[in-house]
């Protein structure tokens, strides 16, 4: 509170003593700040005329709301808590390798760019705990909540570690679909719908939520602005995906993803003087506005300039809270059946298929040890419904809804790490994998399985 004071007298006390400030007088000190206030407009400006294209792709937008949309983001910075500064010292950004694994988690994503958390990608329970805690303040028990599930369905119990976007061979990690990622993402396309991709940022997602943000009362990023978002994204997908999964575990990630928006990516504390504001949220999702394509490219996930992390911690309970009380009732997807909300896309095959991806999310990707014979039971069990599959498919599941197989039982049907069957070698370098980054993905909404 003391640096708060401090900051917001400043300009009265180089006035008031200009000696001190190694300023002559008192018409040099206005001389300064005038000058200082003009290279802030001018910096204001250029971010303006950079991004006059974003409004204009949406349909048109005032000034006035694009200039809210900016934001500024050092103007919240008077009243945050030093300590709170992200990057520290001796955390620098270094843009992921091809050999780093990145995957669908934007703040995962940044924590590995920065060297919170181990820049290959391959980390581990107490590396997410910490990271997490000291990069965006999240508490213990809802770090705790996602880790473990994750590490049961797409990691190592023995080391309790995973990949951040698809493991060694194309198994595992954060991509592997219906299990932690879910469908109905803030910025990631469906994993039927994208062919196999799940983890590249969409350019016409993060479009329709600039929508929702300018039709916020104060252009921000907001719970409520995240939530019409949501709905928007839950009816595109309960229209055009016949395999959206919508499990109850998975659907604590999609709708906390939301949430964590506000929570998470804007600078400072949401609700007590933080800023959910543009500058801050595209930096840290990885998108780029491109004047010239009118599209956002997918760059590597980074903190802007003078970031400060929330000041209290955001636990399991406010998260579940948001979630299912804020967003997911703008537009309820059923469950475990999501197909109850479109009933075109009910039929037996899609039941059975939620059915069989139900069996999947809680199977752990590997077992073993004394575990051992446990692993041979669960693979044999799903071996005899990999025998009674429905014209090709098993269970009614297309390749295309499944994750990759790559060998194992646990991922059946589908011979191409992290997509259907048969792709295209260029289709499927550029859908599966790690993240490329660099690129547009997703101009056009994916009414149909999009592969190229």
């Amino acid at each position: 509170m003391r640096t708060a004071y401090a900051l917001v007298g400043l300009p009265a006390f180089t006035l008031a003593f200009p000696g001190m400030m190694g300023i002559n007088n008192r018409d040099d000190a206005l001389t300064k700040l005038k000058q200082k206030r003009e290279q802030e407009l001018a910096a204001a400006e250029e971010k303006r005329q950079l991004l006059s294209g974003v409004t204009g792709a949406l349909g048109g937008a005032l000034a006035a709301t694009l200039n809210t949309l900016i934001g500024n983001v050092e103007a919240v910075t008077e009243n945050l808590d030093p300590d709170n500064k992200r990057p520290e010292p001796g955390y620098e950004f270094i843009a992921p390798g091809p050999g780093d694994s990145r995957g669908p988690c934007p703040g995962l994503n940044l924590l590995a760019n920065y060297g919170y958390l181990p820049r290959d990608g391959h980390v581990n329970y107490g590396q997410v705990a910490e990271a997490t805690a000291r990069g965006f303040n999240m508490g213990v028990d809802l770090s705790t909540v996602l880790a473990v599930f994750t590490i049961l369905t797409d990691g190592d119990p023995i080391t309790q570690s995973w990949y951040l976007g698809t493991g060694p061979d194309g198994v595992g990690g954060l991509n592997r679909h219906d299990t932690s990622e879910c469908d109905i993402s803030p910025n990631r396309e469906d994993y039927y719908l994208g062919c196999g991709d799940n983890h590249h940022l969409s350019s016409r997602l993060f479009k329709q939520n600039i929508k929702y943000v300018l039709d916020d009362p104060n252009h921000e990023f907001s719970l409520d602005a995240m939530g019409n978002h949501y709905a928007e994204s839950a009816s595109f997908s309960l229209k055009n995906n016949p395999y959206l999964y919508y499990f109850p575990f998975p659907s604590i990630v999609s709708t906390a993803a939301f949430a964590f928006y506000p929570q998470f990516f804007s600078n400072g504390t949401y609700g007590a003087g933080g800023v959910a504001n543009y500058e801050s949220i595209s930096s840290i999702i990885g998108a780029q506005y491109n004047q010239d394509s009118g599209e956002f490219e997918y760059v590597p996930e980074r903190w802007p300039d003078n970031w400060y992390r929330r000041a209290t911690e955001y636990d399991a309970v406010q998260a579940l809270a948001e979630g299912f009380g804020v967003i997911y009732p703008k537009n309820p997807v059923p469950m475990p059946i999501a197909q109850l909300g479109n009933p075109a896309t009910l039929t037996p095959q899609t039941i059975l298929c939620d059915i069989y991806e139900g069996l999947n999310s809680i199977t752990p990707l590997a077992l073993g040890g004394d575990e051992e014979a446990a692993a041979n039971a669960i693979s044999s069990l799903l071996g005899l419904l990999t025998n009674v599959g429905l014209d090709g498919t098993t269970l009614g599941c297309p390749a295309n809804a499944l994750s990759p197989n790559a060998g194992s039982i646990l991922y059946p049907n589908a011979s191409q790490p992290g997509g259907p069957l048969n792709l295209p070698p260029t289709a499927a370098d550029a859908r599966t994998g790690n993240n490329v980054y660099d690129q547009v993905y997703f101009m056009q909404a994916p009414t149909s399985p999009q592969c190229n």
